[in-house]
Order: C-alpha cells, then sequence, then structure tokens
C-alpha cells in the first residue's frame, strides 16, 4: 500500500511540471532496487559498486520498498515545506545566514561565488541546511524560522529514514569490497554521533541571461552518501561515456528515484577505489527553464571523531595514502590524519561568500 502511495503523490507533483526534454543527452547512470538492496541482493551489490567506482552516481528507485517509499512521501511534504519558508521575505531569511555565525547550518542566500570557482560567477541557489544533531539533540540547535521549527516531525522522519537508507548503501559497498565486517563505513558515520549530517532544502530561482550566472559551482561532496530528491532537470556531472568523457551530462531527474553519489569521505576511506563525482548545477533545460527549481537533500557525514584515512583491506602495508581534500587538496599535509570535524572546517574556509 505505501508504495501504491508514494507513486500517486510523485506522479501529481511530476504532472504539474513540464517534462525534460528527450533529446538532450543524460548520463547513463545504473537504476538500483531499493528492494534488492535492502534483500542484500548479489547482482545488486556488484552493480552498485560498479556505479560507485565510474560515475560515482546511481539512481535508487524507492517505489519498490516500504522504506524507500516513505521516503519519498517526506520529500514531497518537504518540497512544499521548502516553497513556504523560501517564500518569506529576504530580512527574515536573512537573521539566519550561517556564514555569520561562522556554522555549517543555518541560511545561505543566492548571489554567492565560490572562492574556488575560477570564473567567480554568483549562484541562483539559496538553501536552508537542516542539522541532524540539531533535530535530534545531540547538540544544541540552531535557531530556524518557524516554519521550520513547526516541521521538526517531519524533518526528524526524513532525516532517521534517509540515514538509515544510506547505511544500507555503505553496508553494500563493504560486501562488494569483500570485508569481513559489512559495519567497517557504518562504524564511521553512526547516527547517534555528532557529525555534519544534515538536511537541506534547496530553491533555485532562475538565472538572469543578461548576466554570467551558475545554479551551483562544479564541485565534489565531502561526505559520505548523499541521497538528492529533485524534480526538474539542471544537475550534471562530468561524462564517463566514451567520445563524451570530461563533458558535462544531465542526470535527468526519474519519478520516484532518488540520485545517490558518494562523497570525498568514501574516497579516503577506500583510497581511491570509489568515486566522489565532479558535479554542478545549471538551469534547467528546454521548457523547464525559468522555473524555480526545488530540490531536497540529506548528506551523510562522517562523525567528528572519524579518522578521514583507509580502513579495513583498503590500508594495506605499504600502500600510499592518496590525498583526497576536494577543492582543499593543496593545503592536505601529507602525514597528517585529519579528523572528520578538522577536515570538515577546512572544507568551510571554501564555502561561498557574497560577491562585492
Amino acid at each position: 500500500m505505501a508504495t501504491a502511495t508514494t507513486t500517486t503523490l510523485s506522479t501529481q507533483l511530476d504532472g504539474t511540471l513540464p517534462p525534460f526534454p528527450e533529446s538532450l543527452n543524460h548520463a547513463p547512470i545504473a537504476e538500483i532496487s531499493s528492494r534488492k538492496l535492502l534483500a542484500k541482493d548479489p547482482e545488486t551489490t556488484t552493480a552498485v559498486w560498479k556505479a560507485c567506482q565510474t560515475y560515482g552516481f546511481f539512481y535508487l528507485d524507492m517505489t519498490d520498498s516500504d522504506p524507500g517509499s516513505k521516503l519519498v512521501t517526506d520529500a514531497e511534504q518537504l518540497y512544499g515545506l521548502s516553497k513556504k519558508t523560501f517564500a518569506l521575505p529576504f530580512e527574515e531569511k536573512d537573521k539566519y545566514d550561517f556564514r555569520r555565525r561562522k556554522a555549517l547550518f543555518g541560511y545561505k542566500p543566492s548571489g554567492s561565488v565560490k572562492k574556488t570557482d575560477a570564473s567567480q560567477r554568483p549562484d541562483t541557489t539559496e538553501f536552508f541546511n537542516v542539522g541532524k544533531d540539531c533535530l535530534f539533540d545531540v547538540a544544541p540547535s540552531n535557531p530556524y524560522p518557524e516554519v521550520i521549527q513547526d516541521a521538526r516531525p517531519l524533518l526528524r522522519d526524513f532525516c532517521k529514514g534517509a540515514h538509515e537508507m544510506a547505511m544500507d548503501i555503505l553496508r553494500t559497498l563493504a560486501r562488494a569490497a569483500g570485508e569481513d565486517d559489512e559495519e567497517i563505513f557504518v562504524n564511521l558515520n553512526r547516527f547517534e554521533e555528532s557529525s555534519g549530517d544534515h538536511v537541506r532544502l534547496t530553491l533555485k530561482r532562475p538565472s538572469d541571461e543578461s548576466k554570467s550566472e551558475i545554479g551551483l559551482a562544479s564541485h565534489t561532496d565531502f561526505g559520505s552518501v548523499t541521497i538528492l530528491f529533485n524534480w526538474l532537470g539542471g544537475l550534471q556531472i562530468e561524462s564517463r561515456t566514451p567520445g563524451r568523457i570530461g563533458e558535462w551530462e544531465y542526470v535527468k531527474p526519474m519519478p520516484g528515484k532518488a540520485i545517490i553519489n558518494l562523497g570525498d569521505a568514501m574516497v579516503s576511506f577506500s583510497n581511491g577505489a570509489l568515486k566522489s563525482a565532479k558535479h554542478r548545477v545549471v538551469e534547467s533545460p528546454g521548457p523547464q527553464a525559468g522555473m524555480e527549481r526545488v530540490s531536497i537533500v540529506y548528506f551523510v557525514r562522517p562523525t567528528h571523531h572519524s579518522l578521514m584515512k583507509p580502513v579495513g583491506k583498503f590500508d594495506g602495508e605499504g600502500a600510499s595514502r592518496i590525498r583526497v581534500g576536494g577543492k582543499f587538496a593543496d593545503n592536505i599535509v601529507d602525514e597528517k590524519v585529519y579528523t572528520a570535524k578538522e577536515w570538515l572546517e577546512e572544507r568551510y574556509v571554501q564555502l561561498s561568500h557574497s560577491k562585492e
């Protein structure tokens, strides 16, 4: 029953939006069944491993399992919450700007520029980061607008469900790698321990054709697993398709399917065996252009005390440790083993700032 309900909700929302242009090249990333993933299906385990070694992205069909169906239902409700939240006057949202408080949770306005973006293009994306630690009293909560505070039960449900699904992805990768302990990656990302995990409510406004703007500049994610729900195109990843290697390809939104990707932490834990792919957000294509683009994201990041180094079979004797630092790789001290909290603080330095 849950699956049928979720499919109906998703169909209703997608039915109000223009279709993604079929003529565009889009990344041929794998489509994985959440039912088979949760059942530890061997072929699915192999497919997930292959996806995470190549594109670093895959679709996860949420409609064929009860936990997945619940996540889609929650994401649909968070879509509505996002619309209400971003409709608030800027003066209200600006009270929660996380950059002024030197925090990771709160509001980021659009019109920001990534310090590491050579083109220095302002972005067209605003978001609210709602910390897992804040939602579950692991740490004191940051302030949020009343509309978000009132939605704490929904945010908690989505946060918990998304984290549990991500842990099953990590268990799948551990089995695929031949680890004796399938909890080896899970142990670095424990829900009950303090971390940078968060739910992100995102709104990308239409780009101004008279300006050089970008939805979100090219980047890799910091953490372990990212679970994304979106309904309009605009996400692009670097191609692995012969003849188009390194070019940008769209990731087509698929009803009932989340988009999964790994972050730099998993590259570190696997010593480069797994991939954290570069991606960016541009204007939605075709008839979707000119529309506000909402996305709902859950970021799994390692617990603050986790060490950013290879683990298990990836920590072989004499093996050199790859340098993984996203956009701050030049600042990494080779001989130092960073905690996740220290690594996160290095990434924070590279966060967006307002363009002068």
